[in-house]
């Protein structure tokens, strides 16, 4: 049964992809990074993986029912420049202190302690307000390669037969080196980014995606098409013209019929204030529109924050009047 959950230390927004065999076998790794964080747990399952909209960050969620059990797992880009372990769960001890009396939770006992290139909180919560919990909480904190890990397990109505459960997972934690992505895994960390409108580091990401492409093949022709178009458009968007036209070219001499290359190369032109090229542009993607992805729509440019400063130009308006005519 589902209980109330402290879960402090990684209250960030976020939203995203691991790739895993099950979760038998866990491997969480950030776009940048040339190693992986390996956990096994067997009997967990899956329920929410996230990224920071801000910074290279994942988060991730899972539970066990039958021993009701949660772990959450954050590895992000040591922003805060903290020089090891033990300055991260300090920090991250502070801020619990005053969670705790927020939601007025009672301890029984709390423990830190360090061990090899680990630090740890190990509390124990008797209850969050008016709930009685009776949860273990124990939290690692690894510092490698400038990017900070913390894994915390949460153990609701804990007894002593419960210790082999909790040290089972921190025992299989371990770092693999080297790790190598695979193209989809740079494109689903790249489009969540690029969704969240932090185009320099969607623009970062896609391109590796479109580079391990190269040699892996994995993505699909449709997701290539995407990983194309949202690349261009995140360059341009991101203030490198000159790369976002540069890509977008290379998707029209691969497909010179595909809209949203031309679309978007409007859209990169709108955003370096060229109404001329806007619009040759955009009545190039109406001429392919009916050649769209099944399911999916051609966009309105009049509703289309894309070409905003231009929704008062009646230059504009007329041509796109006349695209819609003509299409």
């Amino acid at each position: 049964m589902k209980k109330t959950l402290i879960l402090i230390t990684l209250a960030c927004s976020f939203s995203v992809s691991v790739f895993a065999v099950g979760l038998d076998t866990l491997k969480v790794s950030l776009p940048s990074l040339n190693w992986a964080l390996q956990l096994h747990l067997p009997g967990y399952k899956l329920e929410s993986m996230d990224l920071n909209d801000k910074i290279e960050g994942r988060y991730i969620t899972a539970f066990n029912d039958s021993l009701d059990m949660d772990v959450t797992i954050n590895m992000e880009n040591n922003h805060k420049k903290l020089n090891n372990a033990k300055e991260i769960r300090d920090s991250n001890w502070a801020k619990l202190k005053r969670l705790f009396k927020e939601r007025k939770v009672i301890l029984l006992d709390s423990t830190r302690y360090e061990s090899k290139n680990c630090a740890f909180s190990d509390f124990y919560v008797l209850s969050i307000g008016d709930h009685v919990v009776k949860q273990r909480n124990i939290i690692a904190y690894i510092l490698s390669n400038n990017v900070c890990v913390t894994i915390q397990l949460v153990k609701s109505n804990y007894s002593d037969a419960d210790t082999e459960a909790l040290n089972s997972v921190f025992g299989s934690v371990k770092i693999i080196a080297p790790y190598t992505h695979v193209s989809l895994e740079q494109f689903i960390d790249g489009s969540v980014y690029f969704s969240k409108k932090n185009y320099r580091l969607a623009a970062r990401i896609l391109q590796k995606a479109l580079d391990l492409y190269d040699t892996d093949r994995i993505l699909n022709d449709e997701q290539l098409h995407e990983l194309i178009s949202d690349l261009g458009l995140a360059y341009g968007l991101s203030g490198q013209t000159d790369k976002a036209i540069a890509i977008l070219n290379q998707g029209i001499e691969f497909d010179r019929f595909f809209p949203l290359f031309y679309y978007n190369l409007a859209g990169v032109y709108a955003h370096a204030d060229n109404l001329t090229e806007t619009i040759y542009y955009l009545f190039q993607a109406f001429q392919y529109k009916k050649n769209m992805p099944q399911g999916s729509e051609f966009p309105n440019p009049k509703k289309d924050e894309l070409f905003q400063k231009y929704w008062k130009n009646e230059k504009f308006r007329e041509a796109v009047r006349n695209m819609s005519r003509s299409s």
